[in-house]
């Protein structure tokens, strides 16, 4: 169902200084608890690192964590919004890894774990959780999907087809996949420098 006209507002895509303001600023942060902290840290790398919606990642386990470290890749299910199973790949330089490696719980838990138990928080909590701490620290232009947005800008910029992003994000239309890969703030202000006014 779409959203009714008028509802929708302009987002922006969250990008590399973007997600290190919000790593940065969760860590100095003294009015978040420590079990927070650690939440929306490995949130934000997760969908950093992988484009994914905040649904896919919200159930993962440290088992999950431990099977992309060691196969340099991860099936996610269908159990979401996602009409089939989406492979996730990681770079062959280790750097995803290494970060995957430091996010890794010492415990057999849920990376997600609601307080006071082992059971994965859902996904609507997860991202009112995320968003607020978003919303502070970057602005309402940004939400969790701003990680999505950022991540299919950024292989956009990187020249990759827009058939071979379709694919990456499990888009059904790659005309969904050409809405995502959007022109950033930046470049748009960089393009209106260059005319004659």
């Amino acid at each position: 169902m779409a959203r009714p006209k008028g509802t929708t507002r302009a987002k922006k895509p969250i990008l590399k200084a973007d997600y290190e303001k919000l790593m940065l600023r969760i860590s100095e942060s003294l009015d978040v608890r420590s079990s927070t902290k650690v939440k929306l840290k490995r949130a934000f790398t997760l969908l950093y690192l992988t484009g994914c919606r905040i649904s896919e990642i919200s159930k993962l386990h440290a088992n999950d964590i431990k099977e992309m470290i060691e196969a340099n890749e991860y099936s996610l299910t269908n159990q979401t919004k996602m009409k089939k199973p989406r492979l996730i790949t990681f770079d062959t330089q280790h750097l995803q890894k290494e970060i995957l490696i430091s996010m890794l719980p010492e415990d057999d838990v849920y990376l997600f774990a609601r307080n006071n138990s082992n059971e994965p928080m859902t996904a609507s909590a997860l991202t009112t959780l995320a968003n607020q701490s978003i919303h502070k620290i970057l602005g309402t232009f940004y939400s969790t999907h701003s990680f999505r947005a950022g991540y299919i800008t950024i292989a956009h910029q990187s020249q990759l087809s827009l058939e071979h992003i379709r694919e990456d994000m499990g888009h059904k239309n790659i005309a969904t996949t050409a809405r995502y890969a959007t022109v950033t703030t930046a470049e748009i202000s960089h393009g209106k420098t260059k005319r004659e006014w």
